[in-house]
């Protein structure tokens, strides 16, 4: 019905191994595993796998990949390749290059997803392949995996060649396999991407010019994952002919939502498309986004949707150091704490901002309470309405020294959340699970310590529901008009030139330099066609 939580503290106290992850091998494979971080977390983000060779009468593992993102159900698997230009003619370096930077590394992914179908407890964190995997692998009906080719090298060679830009390549879907350097299947065309494995699944590749951008924009899980599969959609479906770079298809996705309410490649004035209608994405896109006045409103109005982030990784750091405490001594489980943290890391960006917004509320309110509790909740007709999260502050009052000390306070908020999540997931039966974070108010000044909560949907009986009422009656919770409503706001705020926005910064003096700076980045879009 509730399973215990992991409760995390911020004590310094080593409980079990931490988990020793690469930090990458290379400068470039370093700036990879920063980006992954930002973007995905670090519970998620594992470079340089290994796979266990010894069935093969191999002794030391063999590398699996650069990077691998484990947040079920997505699996990404990374490969990136740093290949240095020739000088030889455009037509041959490139042909070399791509093989090299492209074609090994699509290669060594498509390795890499074999192995983990085939032999998923065989994946290891260390060459000698004696630190497991921490995290199980999705099950295979329900995996979802994406490939990513990072080839650089090319960058100069590719403004050169085009006499300016970023150095991103080019989109042009009807390159197809090895169309992309072999001059025997027709004219090669340097410095353009299509379909690099045209039977299997759909390679992406980036470039030093892209890479960065997208994990930028798209730094969840869930919207950059979504970034793939609706571009790997849209360059199969024949409706583009011709993309100037991935930062171009990135800002047309951006601004543009299909009738499930999501980001997607939909015609450029909307509605379906037509039977045989293809578009160009020129290179205006991206640059015209990021002036346009809405875009630079949404970058402020997301600022407070990173407090989510920090408290994800509040947990996930204790859980990767090994310093996890279980307050009533039951034995600690990373798999469950991991799946109590998955479902925040699930969340996307305009969401983590109703989630930023929700928490900085409670726990101004917290400050001036004993008690404080906020749930978060989905609709229960929208797409996405399986999990709710909720919030508790919990003061830790001077009498309570007397009546069992912090370790008896731990245990009657945990008590306490429990009440909290049966009571939401009976009243709002259509839940599938419920996600709890506990605390105390801040500048308390007495400490902190965080709990972290997992509850799921239980087949209860009626007397069952009944119990549950009355133990929240019994508390003095969940009373009628007491449980927060879903947030209602816009992605891309509306703004009118001049109209004051969120600005952030840490004080006083950061904050007008922050305005100063969004103040001119809004004159210069004012003319700009943006986000509609």
């Amino acid at each position: 019905m509730v399973k215990r939580p992991n409760s995390i503290s911020d004590q310094a106290e080593q409980l079990r191994p931490p988990i020793v992850r690469s930090r990458g091998e290379t400068p470039t494979e370093r700036q990879l595993v920063k980006l992954s971080e930002g973007s995905f977390l670090d519970l998620w983000s594992y470079p340089n796998l290994y796979r266990d060779q010894k069935l093969a009468g191999g002794t030391d593992g063999k590398e699996l990949c650069d990077l691998l993102v484990v947040c079920d159900p997505h699996v990404i698997i990374f490969s990136e390749k740093n290949i240095n230009w020739s000088d030889k003619p455009v037509q041959v370096a490139w042909s070399r290059w791509f093989k090299k930077a492209v074609e090994k590394s699509a290669d060594q992914i498509n390795g890499a997803e074999r192995w983990i179908s085939e032999f998923p407890d065989r994946v290891f964190l260390d060459r000698a392949c004696t630190q497991p995997l921490p995290l199980d692998l999705p099950p295979m009906e329900r995996r979802v995996v994406h490939k990513i080719a990072v080839a650089r090298g090319a960058g100069a060679a590719c403004r050169s060649y085009f006499s300016g830009g970023t150095g991103s390549f080019g989109i042009q879907p009807d390159i197809k396999g090895h169309a992309h350097w072999n001059t025997s299947v027709g004219d090669i065309q340097p410095f353009m991407i299509g379909d690099i494995d045209p039977e299997g699944g759909f390679v992406h590749v980036f470039d030093d010019g892209s890479l960065e951008v997208v994990m930028r924009e798209l730094d969840t899980i869930t919207d950059f994952t979504g970034y793939l599969s609706r571009k790997a959609d849209f360059i199969r479906s024949g409706r583009l002919a011709l993309g100037h770079g991935e930062e171009d298809l990135l800002a047309y996705y951006a601004v543009r939502i299909n009738e499930n309410g999501d980001h997607d490649f939909v015609p450029p004035n909307g509605g379906t498309w037509a039977d045989g209608e293809v578009i160009a994405i020129d290179g205006s896109h991206y640059s015209e986004l990021v002036r346009n006045p809405q875009y630079i409103a949404k970058k402020a109005a997301d600022q407070v949707s990173y407090l989510w982030d920090t408290l994800i990784e509040n947990f996930t750091q204790h859980m990767l150091g090994g310093t996890s405490i279980v307050i009533d001594g039951s034995e600690y489980n990373l798999k469950n704490g991991e799946l109590a943290a998955r479902h925040m890391a699930l969340e996307c960006r305009f969401q983590r901002r109703s989630h930023g917004e929700a928490i900085k509320g409670a726990m101004r309110e917290g400050m001036n309470r004993d008690q404080f509790f906020r749930a978060m909740l989905p609709l229960k007709h929208s797409k996405e309405n399986e999990t709710a999260f909720f919030f508790l502050s919990m003061k830790y009052l001077d009498w309570m020294e007397e009546r069992g000390g912090y370790e008896h306070y731990r245990k009657k908020r945990v008590q306490l959340m429990t009440a909290y999540a049966q009571g939401l997931l009976v009243k709002y039966s259509y839940l599938n699970r419920v996600v709890g974070i506990g605390t105390e108010p801040p500048k308390q000044g007495r400490g902190s310590s965080e709990d972290l909560m997992y509850a799921e949907q239980a087949d209860w009986t009626e007397v069952d529901k009944r119990a549950i009422a009355a133990h929240c009656e019994e508390l003095g919770i969940m009373k009628p008009g007491s449980v927060e409503r879903p947030y209602e706001g816009q992605e891309f705020p509306e703004v009118e030139f001049g109209q004051p926005v969120f600005v952030p910064g840490k004080n006083r003096k950061e904050r007008r330099k922050n305005l100063a700076k969004l103040k001119r980045e809004m004159r210069k879009g004012s003319k700009e066609s943006g986000p509609r």
